[in-house]
């Protein structure tokens, strides 16, 4: 515990420096002169030497020169993820090898879902599910309870090939009810899935052929007169929106009708959670319906509450982004085109309409279906309802005039992305920390996705012992 929250100190006292970036959106970067105001020095006066297409051009070469603009990224990578202690942070492999030396042989299985679901879901079930039966059986859990379940992907994988009791849970009742019609279709074409796939244990019951297309699960099984092979028997969902007041041992133990069991498995993928808010009047309208009688996720630990650490909103939207995806792809222009759309048009809207009457406007994903600026203005005004009267010719000279800035908001953007990773490190072992802080020692972060399928890839992973 020591070493890792070392570290997290480590980690903070080195981002400090860099908050400004990273909680500052870009939707402002023209308007609140962020090139003069938060850039480091040594890259702006580098960039003002050399030029962003050198600059560039350097920095995507597989035979970097240091300037200030590698040296900055670099610097990001001894502070993410991968820089914590290997007994906190560890790969997929590493995870199992935990297992190996706790005396449990892994399972040696693997599914075949290519024809059931996309390549990223099918990725992270395949994974997941398989990590999660392990440990479960490790611990000798037989009831897995999924927050955030969704649509069930995960859940009723592990009820149909695992064999567990799973409830899972879900705010909306259109994600329960489509948990329970995706079942059916999983059902359907499980005994091909199984076929071709290895090593999988005889289901308790054998799930319905079913070659017909019908509206809802119970039609199915009101016409074929069929029994589903997991739902309501051994894996349920219900609707109920979870907060820390939630008895979440209670609900399952009334589901599954096991009122002394107190062990259970508690997962997550991508499961939805409150994180602290700061006052940025930028989000206020947000930030004051999520503010209601609720209580955030960061900072949880001792160490960072004790310190008074904070991120705002953008810094944590910035740890949700996909900078493996970025880095690896090397596209900086369909990256950032949207993003200089939106800044330019922010300083449209304030010449046009002043800084009294400017509110935080949301356009969504227009960028990409405009050839030019000006057909995105048309757009994005019309989307927000204005009372503008557009001069095309104002349009095209005003785009020339900041055209600049787009160069200087690429830079704005891979720092930003290379933040990223640091501030997701944050969070994640601000949260490892606080459970070895609860005496919950058996505990760590792992890798379990490949970040170009699947961008928030990393796991915690906790056995509590009674």
């Amino acid at each position: 515990m020591e070493q890792l929250r070392s570290k997290l100190e480590e980690v903070i006292i080195y981002l400090k420096p860099y908050l400004p970036i990273a909680n500052s959106h870009v939707v402002n970067f023209i308007t609140h002169n962020f090139w003069e105001t938060i850039i480091p020095r040594d890259i702006q006066e580098e960039i003002d030497l050399k030029g962003t297409e050198f600059v560039f051009s350097n920095f995507w070469s597989e035979n970097q020169i240091p300037d200030s603009l590698t040296h900055f990224v670099t610097s990001t990578k001894y502070n993410n993820l991968n820089s914590y202690p290997s007994s906190c942070y560890m790969k997929l492999d590493d995870a199992y090898n935990v297992l190996k030396s706790w005396g449990y042989k892994p399972m040696n299985n693997s599914l075949n879902l290519k024809e059931f679901m996309g390549a990223k879901k099918m990725h992270e079930v395949e994974v997941m599910a398989k990590l999660v039966a392990d440990f479960s059986k490790y611990a000798g859990t037989d009831v897995i309870i999924d927050i955030g379940g969704g649509k069930g992907y995960l859940s009723s994988l592990l009820a149909l090939a695992y064999n567990f009791n799973v409830l899972g849970i879900d705010s909306q009742s259109i994600n329960s009810e489509g948990a329970r019609n995706r079942t059916i279709k999983f059902e359907k074409y499980w005994q091909s899935i199984k076929k071709k796939s290895n090593n999988f244990p005889e289901e308790k019951l054998t799930p319905p052929i079913i070659k017909e297309k019908l509206d809802t699960y119970e039609e199915y099984y009101e016409k074929y007169s069929r029994k589903s092979a997991v739902l309501g028997s051994t894996y349920k969902q219900i609707t109920e929106y979870v907060t820390e007041n939630t008895n979440i041992a209670h609900l399952a133990q009334t589901e599954f009708e096991v009122n002394n069991k107190e062990e259970f498995t508690l997962i997550g993928l991508h499961t939805c959670g409150s994180l602290e808010f700061t006052n940025d009047p930028f989000w206020d309208d947000i930030e004051n319906e999520l503010n209601k009688n609720e209580s955030y996720g960061f900072p949880v630990s001792n160490c960072l509450r004790e310190k008074k650490f904070q991120l705002g909103r953008d810094a944590r939207m910035c740890a949700s982004q996909s900078p493996d995806k970025f880095f690896n792809s090397k596209d900086i222009i369909n990256s950032t085109k949207p993003l200089f759309y939106r800044a330019l048009l922010q300083v449209y809207l304030v010449q046009e309409l002043g800084h009294d009457n400017i509110s935080r406007c949301h356009v969504g994903r227009l960028a990409h279906k405009c050839l030019t600026f000006n057909e995105y203005v048309h757009k994005a005004v019309k989307r927000l309802q204005l009372n503008i009267e557009i001069d095309n010719e104002k349009i095209n000279a005003f785009y020339d005039k900041y055209l600049i800035e787009y160069e200087r908001l690429k830079v704005f953007f891979i720092l930003k992305q290379a933040l990223a990773q640091v501030i997701e490190g944050l969070i994640i072992m601000d949260r490892l920390l606080y459970l070895h802080e609860q005496g919950i020692n058996e505990a760590f972060v792992a890798k379990l996705f490949d970040p170009l399928l699947s961008p928030r890839n990393h796991a915690i992973i906790a056995l509590k012992k009674n």
